[in-house]
């Protein structure tokens, strides 16, 4: 196949190494200012020697000097500086233990200028280019994956689940024909793919299409592809698992189920950036962190100094801590411990970050107030996967706590709370904010009808259409069976009666499908406010309530606007 790669992608390739090269290049040449502290801090101990003064505070502000030099010198590649970084930390962890605050023997004095020495020689050799040349350029996965390809020759399909998808906002390219796949796919560049497996050429010519083209090569991740066929024999279904299908679905097609499998397989269910907070003082390994953790979708602020803490988890809220276990003024177990102090913190996910090898210190550092253990030098190639993971799972089990588990909206309580909160900021800063509540049409007929099932799965399409149609900024919650409340932060009436006509009327062209796979659509009724009409949020509430009535019963199907309240 052709040898093409995406616009901008070599670019953004080179734009990112070359910021990597940079931050390497400055690591270097702070390197002599690095090596002369520790110099000092040797002399400090050298004098406390000499005049038979107590040698532990010395001593261990040498070894905690040597112990950064060696997680940030690994990390950087400059991996000799690294190895005898770390031989000289350990000898000094030694001493630290067994001294007693005691005069260091000429032994240990000779053991550690002979240490120093090879360090000395290592920070004016050439750095190593590992880190330009094998760190991969970070997905940035935070946006909302909206592109969807279909590859399917029934072109009357085609336009049906391309007028589904649209309803449901998705972007919609249509490819007919394989000879044209390769070029749509670096042209469009889908976020997902929904591919027949049979076509004129074969059989599972689908499946062979898609195998040969090298998305990796192209993108640098793959694309979730989901494949369908009229076929339910196990050699099909085996060969879709061995080209990385992530989904089999059998015609005739579910329209329900494949916009269940898209929502499942996309990013759109919005969740906010991860926020997240690095504590370590070497600011150099803080500066290369942030940059490839930013470049791969997430908000980070980095804290130097263990006395900023506080405050910085205070202004950004972080859904993950990283923290450097040896730092000044406290050590990151202390800090640990200090942040779980506080009830509102101690569900955070706190990763420690250290050259630290001693399996004593980092249980300690686990049983402490830690969740895990990350040992320098950092992989940064798998330090964003890594954090993701972590991260992801920590909002995972905060959302059991304020999401509905069926549709995976806000919980009646947290979207009543986003909205107390949204009225009191509104209050002082003079904003507009509209709140729309919105409620099934004859949803009883429909579980009644078809079964609980197709209700609860009427639910999920409209809350993955909400989502689909609304801003990351607008909040949405499940107010309980049927009912809906939508937040729309700085919006007023005219602009939310519009938004809400167009979904509407776009939701009640949705199909449906029944267990036995007949179609049936469904409407809804809204009635809509804003902090125009009342600033208080009680009432603004029951009036929402009201309006939402009165499109009930003035023939449903319809968005009914609350008027000013008379007093």
């Amino acid at each position: 196949m052709s040898e093409q790669k995406p616009e901008n992608s070599i670019s953004s390739q080179e734009q990112f190494r070359a910021k990597l090269l940079a931050m390497q290049t400055k690591f270097k040449q702070s390197l002599p200012a690095r090596i002369e502290e520790i110099n000092q801090a040797w002399q400090s101990v050298k004098i406390a020697t000499q005049t038979a003064t107590e040698t532990q505070e010395s001593l261990e502000l040498l070894h905690r000097l040597v112990h950064t030099l060696t997680g940030s010198a690994g990390t950087f590649t400059h991996t000799q500086l690294s190895n005898d970084s770390r031989a000289l930390e350990i000898v000094l962890k030694g001493i630290i233990e067994t001294n007693n605050n005691h005069a260091l023997t000429q032994e240990q004095s000779e053991q550690i200028e002979s240490l120093l020495a090879l360090m000395v020689s290592a920070a004016t050799a050439p750095i190593g280019q590992t880190l330009i040349q094998e760190t991969v350029v970070p997905v940035n996965d935070s946006t909302f994956n909206r592109k969807i390809m279909l590859i399917e020759d029934d072109e009357e399909l085609n336009l049906f689940l391309t007028s589904q998808l649209e309803h449901f906002g998705y972007i919609v390219e249509s490819i007919t024909e394989l000879k044209n796949v390769e070029s749509a796919i670096i042209n469009f560049k889908p976020d997902i793919l929904v591919i027949d497996i049979n076509f004129p050429e074969g059989k599972c010519a689908g499946i062979e299409e898609i195998k040969r083209f090298d998305f990796i090569k192209h993108f640098g991740f793959d694309v979730p592809k989901i494949f369908i066929s009229a076929r339910q024999d196990i050699e099909a279904r085996l060969q879709v698992v061995r080209v990385g299908g992530s989904a089999y679905l059998s015609k005739p097609l579910n329209i329900s189920l494949l916009l269940e499998k898209i929502r499942e397989l996309s990013q759109t269910v919005a969740e906010d950036r991860d926020q997240i907070l690095i504590i370590d003082d070497d600011s150099a390994l803080v500066d290369l962190m942030t940059f490839v953790l930013e470049e791969s979708g997430m908000d980070v602020q980095g804290v130097v100094h263990p006395k900023e803490a506080l405050e910085a988890i205070s202004r950004q809220k972080p859904d993950l801590i990283l923290m450097d276990v040896h730092m000044p003024w406290c050590n990151g177990i202390e800090l640990a411990q200090v942040i779980r102090q506080q009830i509102s913190l101690e569900a955070i996910p706190i990763i420690f970050l250290s050259s630290e090898t001693d399996e004593n210190v980092q249980f300690t550092a686990v049983l402490k107030g830690g969740d895990d253990f990350l040992t320098k030098p950092i992989d940064i190639n798998r330090l964003p996967v890594f954090i993701k993971a972590k991260a992801h799972r920590a909002k995972a089990l905060n959302a059991l706590m304020i999401k509905d588990g069926l549709t995976g909206l806000y919980n009646h309580t947290y979207i009543k709370e986003l909205i107390d909160s949204e009225m009191y900021r509104c209050q002082r800063s003079n904003g507009v904010f509209s709140v729309v509540m919105l409620d099934v049409d004859h949803f009883k007929n429909v579980n009644d009808t078809y079964g609980h099932v197709v209700g609860d799965q009427v639910l999920r399409s409209l809350s993955h259409f909400l989502v689909q149609r609304l801003r990351k900024a607008d909040k949405i919650g499940r107010y309980g069976g049927e009912e809906f409340m939508v937040l729309l932060p700085d919006t007023p009436l005219v602009a939310a009666k519009k938004l809400f006509d167009k979904i509407l009327n776009d939701f009640a062209k949705v199909q449906h499908h029944t267990l036995d796979d007949k179609e049936f659509e469904v409407t809804f009724s809204a009635g809509l406010i804003s902090n125009e009409i009342t600033q208080d949020t009680a009432m603004l509430l029951e009036q929402v309530d009201q309006s939402l009535y009165k499109a009930k019963h003035a023939g449903r199907n319809q968005v009914v606007v609350t008027e000013p309240l008379n007093f």
